[in-house]
Order: C-alpha cells, then sequence, then structure tokens
C-alpha cells in the first residue's frame, strides 16, 4: 500500500510542504501520487481561486453555532404554535377565575354571543392596570417573538408573527369572549413585545454561547434563559424538539473530503 500525502487545512488555505504532514480533525486532503504532492500542489486538487473557494466552503461548513439552533425551523415553530396554543387557554383559564377587579372581565357575559358584541364594537381604550398593560402584555407579547426568532426566522418575521398571535388568535379571538378588544392590546403589545423579544433572544444567545452561565453562574443563566423563553426550556431541556425530530445543529458535525461533503450525528 502506497503512502497518502496529506496536507493540514488553516484558515489561509493549503498548506504545502514536501513532508508528510497530519491534517487537522475532521477535514484533509490525500493524494496517493507522490509525485504531485512532492511538486507542492495541494496533492492535485485544483488550485489557485478554486482551491481557496474549497478551502473556504469547507471551514463554513465546519463552523456551528454556539447557541441553540434548531435544524427544521417549521416544525419547531409549529410545535411551538401548538405549545402556544395549549398556554393561552391555560392562561385564560387562569384569568377568568382571577378576581373581575384585577382583569375587568364580566363574566355573567362569556359565550359566543358576546363574542359577536365585542368584536363588533371593539377595538376601544381599556381600563387595564399598569402590570397588565406595561408588563404582562409585553411579555407575552415578547414570548410570542421569540418561537419564530430561534426557530431562526428573521426580526421582521417574528415581529410579524408576534403581531398576529396577539391580536388576532388573542384579542379577537379568545379574549373577546370576555372582553371588547383594546387599542392598547392591538398595539403595545407586538410592538413593545417584538423589542423585548429581540433583546430576549440576544440575551439567551448569548447565555447559551458563556455555557449558559450569567455573571459566572449557571443556575442564575438557566433562570434566566427560563424567563425569557419558557417555551424554548420545553423545546430544548426537556426533550420535545427531539421527540419532533428536530436536532441542534450544535450536535451535528459536518465534514468534506476532496469528492463529497457529508454530515454526521453526535448523540
Amino acid at each position: 500500500m502506497q503512502p497518502i500525502c496529506a496536507h493540514p487545512i488553516s484558515d489561509k488555505g493549503i498548506k504545502n510542504s514536501d513532508d508528510v504532514l497530519y491534517a487537522p480533525p475532521r477535514f484533509y486532503v490525500a493524494q496517493k501520487d507522490q509525485a504531485l504532492c512532492a511538486k507542492g500542489s495541494a496533492c492535485g486538487l485544483e488550485s489557485g481561486l478554486e482551491q481557496e473557494r474549497r478551502v473556504q466552503a469547507t471551514l463554513k461548513l465546519d463552523s456551528k453555532p454556539t447557541y441553540y439552533k434548531p435544524d427544521s425551523p417549521s416544525t419547531y415553530l409549529n410545535t411551538t404554535i401548538g405549545l402556544l396554543g395549549g398556554g393561552i387557554v391555560v392562561s385564560i383559564i387562569g384569568l377568568y377565575i382571577m378576581p373581575e377587579s384585577v382583569t375587568n372581565w364580566d363574566r355573567s357575559r362569556f359565550g359566543f354571543k358576546a363574542w359577536l358584541q365585542d368584536v363588533q364594537i371593539g377595538p376601544v381604550i381599556d381600563a387595564d392596570n399598569f402590570w397588565l398593560n406595561g408588563v404582562a402584555h409585553p411579555y407575552f407579547g415578547a414570548v410570542y417573538y421569540m418561537q419564530p426568532r430561534v426557530a431562526g426566522y428573521s426580526w421582521a418575521e417574528s415581529a410579524l408573527f408576534s403581531f398576529i398571535t396577539s391580536s388576532i388568535f388573542w384579542e379577537y379571538g379568545i379574549e373577546a369572549f370576555v372582553e371588547i378588544p383594546s387599542w392598547q392590546d392591538l398595539i403595545y403589545t407586538p410592538a413593545m413585545g417584538s423589542i423585548f423579544g429581540e433583546i430576549f433572544y440576544q440575551s439567551t444567545k448569548y447565555i447559551q454561547s458563556n455555557g449558559n452561565r450569567l455573571f459566572g453562574s449557571k443556575i442564575l443563566g438557566l433562570i434566566v434563559v427560563g424567563l425569557m423563553d419558557p417555551i424554548g426550556v420545553i423545546m430544548r431541556d426537556f426533550g420535545l424538539a427531539k421527540f419532533m425530530g428536530v436536532r441542534d445543529v450544535r450536535q451535528i458535525t459536518s465534514y468534506a473530503t476532496p469528492m463529497r461533503v457529508g454530515f454526521a450525528m453526535r448523540f
């Protein structure tokens, strides 16, 4: 068997040498023709611009995000929509049983007829306190925003998702059974929710890239991530994403050879 000549790859390209060198993990080029290797032709591969492009493409394949990123954005988002729907139903039940002095809901008129009347009358300026309008609604708007953002969609698409979810599904949907749709919730919730949501998203990426640590504390980091993306915790940490066939891109190992590119899963 003839020895194989291998040249290591660096960020500056392929290093030519007359010696047989060890290649870095997961990528190497090889050529059994020792004469080509001795001539410094990068083991017979294309030279010049084509060689540089091949190296750059390989380096891109080998790079991975340091934060959670699902390999199937649509499957991830569809699953989180189901979780959001269930969470909203639970929330509406919880709000329904709360004192009317807190929610300003008239439970005596709950039903489909009340929904028809409310959507025809609204939107109006509601009388909710600062806790609901200034804190709770923007927070839930941020949670809506986080779902497509974490899945891999753009900030504009995520903001649109937050608006549709908070206005159509919530304000003109479930909440309209007990309350007339309000201008504050239609505008303030998705607008502020998108701003806070992007802050949540970037903060979550930072914490995850830092080994789930915040100010050196992993416990604090996990708590903050859980508050900013509770649905993401269910997807990532409780294994629902994996159960639905969604993998973390960080767990996918890419490798390249002169003839092909391949992928492998790490479990």
